[in-house]
């Protein structure tokens, strides 16, 4: 789906822009949903990066930190893995997990079929990046810009 891609683009671009310490991996979870609760039970700190409906225009990027994540009225469903969000947070704190946890999310324009992202949301992917080292750096992690 084309703005679908959003997270995984976001996310192949910080890897290659950005260095960080061996502490900080990047991952992509696709729609594996409650799968990614053997992640939540290694990590004490995620960024979880995304297309995410909320209020504003495509291509906006949107953090949802933490006690946000439950009572988000803007966020709606946009795919399968947001999907299961809530119920993976849920089932973590059942088992007694707590990590710090924050979405980054760029609205999307067009979740239709095909591979292209739209432009608002290709033009918001360096925004997205930048918005995902400053909450690295929120929770106390390194990552710095390469060299051009």
């Amino acid at each position: 789906m084309k703005d679908e891609g959003a997270g995984v683009r976001t996310v192949a671009l910080f890897e290659s822009d950005y260095s960080f310490g061996a502490d900080v991996i990047c991952l992509d979870g696709g729609t594996s949903g409650l799968g990614l609760l053997s992640y939540i039970k290694d990590y004490t700190h995620i960024v979880i990066v995304d297309a995410l409906r909320a209020q504003g225009p495509p291509g906006s990027v949107v953090r949802v930190p933490k006690e946000k994540l439950q009572s988000a009225p803007a966020l709606s469903r946009t795919s399968a893995h947001q999907i299961g969000l809530k119920d993976l947070l849920a089932i973590a704190r059942f088992e007694g997990l707590d990590p710090e946890i924050s979405v980054i999310g760029v609205i999307p324009k067009d979740m239709s079929a095909g591979m292209e992202l739209t432009p608002e949301v290709q033009i918001a992917l360096p925004l997205a990046t930048e918005a995902i080292r400053e909450e690295l750096e929120r929770f106390g992690f390194k990552a710095a810009r390469k060299a051009a």
